[in-house]
């Protein structure tokens, strides 16, 4: 059996087939770009683009601090919440003390 015909693509073809496309995309891009018209819509899809990336980030954004403030919200009712259980607890232990010394005596 011969080699010659293995099914592959001979690597000089598709580098001249390669060369030949990638000139045409970039003699139809220069042309698209030199028509004023054309070069108009292109900033005008480029700079939608990137204002509905603007407002994303800023939505993002809103988000972000939305929840940071949610959680310093919570984390302070729960330093409260602590205080009063601490608060609660220290007197309860004074008063569990002072039955303690009234016992005792």
């Amino acid at each position: 059996m011969s080699d010659k015909n293995q099914g592959g693509i001979n690597p000089v073809v598709a580098a001249v087939a390669g060369a030949v496309v990638g000139a045409g995309v970039g003699v139809a891009g220069a042309m698209v770009i030199g028509n004023k018209k054309n070069r108009e819509k292109i900033s005008k899809v480029l700079n939608d683009a990137k204002d509905k990336a603007v407002n994303y980030m800023e939505g993002i954004q809103k988000q972000a601090q939305n929840k940071k403030d949610e959680v310093g919200e919570k984390l302070t009712k729960g330093k409260e919440k602590v205080k009063r259980v601490t608060k609660s607890v220290k007197k309860s232990l004074d008063s569990a003390i002072k039955d303690v010394k009234k016992a005792a005596k």
